[in-house]
């Protein structure tokens, strides 16, 4: 007979040894905190200094000397913070049915409309959150479904690929660090367009394009009009959780071995240059009028507004060189 295997108790033994290993040496860190009191109180330390230098206040140190008195050194262990007793719920299994037969009956129901029809309908006054609470209850227990128009659940995007979370602090030193890539909807002469935009921080420069749908093979489409037509070398991208910087992009970037970071969520701010670009391009471009009427006809006048803006626009924080003035200055120093 071959055994691949020790018995699963021999597992589970060994998993209880090693915690009490832990709590063992937990104990002995505390009995030692202990000893340096008493040490301290024969030499006639004040205690409130003796509390300083240990980390532990008088009356925790005579709590410890009980629980060793009472326990020995095992006394001296974390104790667990679970509740010893929890709430039970005082509504009855009857109301608890007719929430269930209600959601059954109407699938898209949230607690707020069913609450409702329980005061309107049946005469029982029950708080919004119970229903709640009962609701998602039944879910766990597979007695009711999901509701189709619910927010859908978002999950916390997990950095296994080549994507990296963007760090606080990080900044660009130079022309092509950190290039800040987003996009906009926008809608003129009836026409609805993603306005893709790449902006670095450095030097201000601007690639822009305008798609159909904002996709992620989209994106490593423009990724590619970006390498182009940047004067300088793209030595990393910084874009926030959407999507469409997702997937193709990112395989994209993996293969042309750029670096690609994301931006914590709800945190634009730190995307702040390429937001305000989309609304300079908002209130100069988008907003007077324009005579084209496909998206073909719009990439062409956006890529004269684009060579307008990196050209002949001066740019305040560059003290009043245009983008590609104040790029040639760094590339010839």
């Amino acid at each position: 007979m071959q055994l691949f295997g020790l018995h699963k108790n021999i597992y589970k033994l060994a998993r209880y040894a090693s915690t009490q290993e832990l709590l063992e040496k937990q104990a002995i860190e505390r009995k030692k905190i202990l000893g340096d009191w008493e040490l301290l109180k024969k030499r006639g330390v004040p205690d409130n200094e003796i509390a300083k230098i240990t980390g532990i206040s008088r009356a925790t140190y005579y709590r410890k000397k009980k629980a060793i008195a009472q326990y020995g050194v095992i006394g001296l262990n974390k104790r667990s913070t679970k509740p010893r007793t929890f709430r039970k719920s005082k509504i009855p299994q009857s109301t608890i049915d007719l929430i269930l037969k209600l959601r059954l009956a109407n699938p898209t129901y949230g607690k707020f409309k069913i609450a409702i029809i329980l005061r309107r309908d049946y005469q029982l006054t029950i708080s919004e959150s119970s229903v709640g609470r009962i609701l998602s209850k039944l879910l766990l227990t597979g007695k009711i479904k999901r509701s189709v128009s619910a927010h859908p659940v978002k999950r916390k995007r997990k950095f296994t690929a080549h994507a990296k979370r963007w760090q606080y602090g990080m900044k660009a030193s130079k022309p092509g660090e950190l290039i800040q890539i987003d996009h906009m909807t926008v809608t003129k002469n009836n026409i609805s367009m993603k306005h893709f935009q790449a902006w670095d921080p450095k030097t201000k420069t601007i690639v822009a394009e305008v798609t159909s749908n904002a996709t992620s093979n989209a994106a490593a489409k423009f990724l590619h009009k970006v390498i182009k037509e940047l004067p300088f070398k793209v030595a990393s991208i910084q874009v926030d959780g959407g999507s469409e910087f997702m997937l193709h992009f990112e395989t994209e970037c993996h293969k042309l071995k750029i670096p690609l970071f994301v931006l914590p969520p709800k945190r634009p701010q730190y995307n702040g240059g390429v937001e305000r670009g989309n609304r300079t391009f908002r209130e100069e471009f988008y907003a007077e009028d324009i005579s084209a009427e496909s998206i073909g006809a719009f990439k062409y006048e956006l890529n004269k507004a684009v060579v307008k803006y990196n050209t002949y626009r001066p740019h305040f924080n560059l003290k009043g060189l245009t983008p590609m003035e104040y790029t040639n200055q760094i590339l010839a120093a």
